[in-house]
């Protein structure tokens, strides 16, 4: 025995060093002399879940778990190369049977709490790792995790639990970095902007600090740092793909970015990150029948009140179920109201929150769906990855991002005349179906009136634009001081999302202020309740789209509270949103080319009251009685465009 115990000590003095296979060849030598020593057994399976080959991890310690079932470290180990496996619900017992053994093991409650965590048992991996802090109140990493698990369930307790982190551990780079994450969900992104550079500081080459910097200067209107921060990450990690997609979402706010430019770097993220999964042949039309029932899928992480959820609604909830079985496959993690509105409304609801890409395109496989819909583009939460396997004949991607994905395996945009002209087509990896317009309005809550004109009883014009920071380029806020300039005592009302910190608002009235606008004439909302965000725009007269990006859901959301909406339609596809909307409910006459004209439509606008006056009580009866807000009118549209995919890909596969 005493041979057997200096074998052991010797093995575990090479892998502790680093010596694996000094360390293997020890325990092999000890197991020709007894097969069945559990501490040889393990050491063999500690060796090979460390390099990262867990089926022989379970399959070693298995073997000293028979032999010696009392050993929390077994159990303890055992558990993390069953997560390692893929199997998180067979490592929670594992953990659990540690714990049994020795309920002061703190790291099998943090592990317990990672496991819980990965199989979205929030509640129970908070508990986890407070009862681990309990047991080592000074374990940073044990805060560290609490803090994942708050962020999660967008608890903002989060904060506390990554400052206490750093505070035990004031070089926890990771620390400063999901800091930075909750900072900016709390809507403080010049914080967060900090806590990202001093984790950019504490670890040189942190390639997702990168990614996080670069989306919160983009979100502060920085879009230029911002491009530069994601594209040296990408530098870094080459193979990070949802870093890629927000390179390409940011470069949508580029004024210096062209069509061409902006679907290159589509094709490349296809050619870098999906052309690998890409099948060898299209799958094959299940039963070609051009008029049967067709399973329809939808892929989204925000099936939730989220602008894009509301262009595309009102498609979802008055699908002709005779016709289409609906299935939505959610990635949605901070479920509500709207969520329980939809999951009733479909015919199949599928959880995919953590699935590996690959295990959602099976489970797309094996619900035989026929078109599937991507309704993310590249925002976050993106899917791509499974649309690049090809889960379904025909794939098709529509009103989240509708500017295109680059992927040879998407098969249609659906978008409109006026969003993709015929001369831009070319440039698409899809085919574009043009529907009545790239967006439904769907409203499913009861609006506020539009009420009055403001100038009535101001006395004064009030523009305004609701629109997210990083679409407010300088550009923009330049033709907006003009704008204010040639109507003496105008206002202007900006209201999204962190206009409540003052340094987001003190970068906007710098740009104005060059163009001779004072402060007091510049007024600040932040997002607020849904509610009150229609009860905002019953302040404005007109409303200002901002360029090169512009808005979607933001423009409708004025028309129906009585707005028109002031569009410089651009070179690109994300400046023509808005005009695609003006042109379905005729409102041509507010669309502009050229800032110039962007300049006279305004100004001209508010020096008719009487026109204001009278859109203001006809505008939203428009939209709601129009090809894209009446919603069951606009869900025939959509259907008739799948069904007119389908058709053809009977043909093609009948031919």
């Amino acid at each position: 025995m005493t041979n057997v115990a200096q074998a052991l000590a010797s093995a575990f003095q090479h892998f502790q060093a680093g010596r694996l296979p000094q360390a293997e060849a020890q325990c092999r030598q000890i197991l020709a002399i007894d097969p069945r020593q559990p501490d040889a057994l393990f050491f063999l399976g500690l060796i090979a879940h460390q390099r990262g080959k867990p089926d022989a991890a379970i399959e070693f310690i298995g073997k000293a778990i028979a032999r010696n079932a009392k050993s929390p470290l077994y159990h303890n180990v055992l558990g993390l190369a069953q997560r390692a496996a893929g199997k998180p619900g067979e490592a929670i017992k594992s953990y659990r049977r540690a714990l049994a053994l020795d309920p002061k093991n703190v790291d099998a409650h943090v592990n317990l709490g990672n496991a819980l965590q990965s199989k979205r048992d929030l509640a129970g991996a908070v508990e986890s790792f407070r009862r681990a802090i309990a047991i080592e109140p000074g374990l940073a990493e044990a805060h560290f995790n609490l803090g994942g698990a708050l962020l999660a369930q967008n608890d903002l307790a989060a904060i506390d639990a990554y400052r206490r982190a750093i505070a035990l551990k004031p070089d926890y780079a990771e620390a400063y970095n999901n800091l930075g994450l909750v900072l900016r969900k709390q809507g403080q992104p010049s914080e967060a902007e900090a806590a990202f550079r001093r984790a950019l500081a504490l670890k040189s080459g942190f390639a997702e600090a990168l990614v996080n910097l670069g989306n919160v200067l983009a979100e502060r209107g920085n879009i230029r740092e911002a491009i530069t921060c994601l594209r040296q990450a990408l530098a870094l990690d080459p193979g990070n793909a949802a870093a890629h997609s927000d390179l390409i979402f940011n470069l949508n706010f580029d004024p210096k970015i062209g069509p061409e430019e902006q679907q290159a770097e589509r094709r490349r993220w296809w050619e870098a990150h999906g052309k690998r999964y890409a099948p060898a042949a299209t799958p094959r039309l299940r039963d070609p029948d051009p008029e049967r029932r067709l399973r329809v899928g939808y892929v989204s992480a925000n099936f939730r009140s989220y602008a894009a959820t509301y262009a595309c609604g009102g498609v979802l909830t008055h699908h002709d179920k005779t016709r289409f079985e609906i299935f939505c496959y959610s990635d949605t993690t901070l479920e509500d109201e709207l969520t329980v509105r939809l999951r009733q409304g479909a015919d199949h609801w599928r959880e995919t929150t953590g699935m590996s890409d690959e295990a959602m395109a099976e489970q797309i496989r094996q619900d035989k769906i026929d078109i599937l819909v991507d309704l993310t583009g590249h925002m976050v939460g993106q899917r791509l990855l499974v649309f690049a396997r090809k889960p379904a004949p025909i794939q098709m991607t529509g009103w989240g991002e509708p500017t295109g994905t680059g992927l040879a395996t998407m098969d249609y945009l659906l978008g409109d005349t006026v969003l993709v002209p015929e001369s831009e087509r070319r440039l698409l990896a899809e085919r574009v179906i043009d529907l009545p317009g790239v967006l439904g309005y769907w409203m499913p809550e009861t609006l506020p009136e539009p009420g009055t004109l403001p100038a009535l009883t101001n006395g004064f014009i009030t523009f305004g634009s609701f629109n997210r920071r990083s679409k407010l380029s300088d550009g923009a806020l330049r033709s907006w001081s003009r704008i204010l300039r040639a109507v003496p005592n105008s206002r202007l009302l900006l209201k999204t999302k962190g206009f409540e910190d003052p340094a987001q608002q003190s970068g906007i009235r710098a740009v104005l202020a060059e163009g001779g606008i004072a402060p007091d004439r510049v007024r600040f909302l932040g997002q607020g309740a849904r509610q009150a965000h229609f009860e905002a725009y019953r302040e404005i007269d007109l409303a200002l789209d901002p360029f090169p990006h512009g808005g979607g859901m933001t423009a409708l959301d004025a028309v129906a509270m009585g707005v028109p909406v002031v569009s410089l339609a651009g070179q690109t596809i994300c400046s023509r949103v808005a005009a695609g909307c003006l042109t379905a409910l005729d409102l041509a006459e507010f669309i502009a080319f050229d800032e110039k004209a962007y300049d006279h439509i305004a100004v001209a606008a508010v020096k008719n009251l009487d026109l204001l006056m009278r859109l203001r009580g006809e505008l939203r009866q428009r939209l709601m009685s129009s090809a894209i807000g009446d919603s069951r009118r606009y869900a025939g549209a959509v259907e008739a465009a799948y069904r007119d995919a389908w058709r053809r890909a009977c043909v093609d596969a009948t031919a």
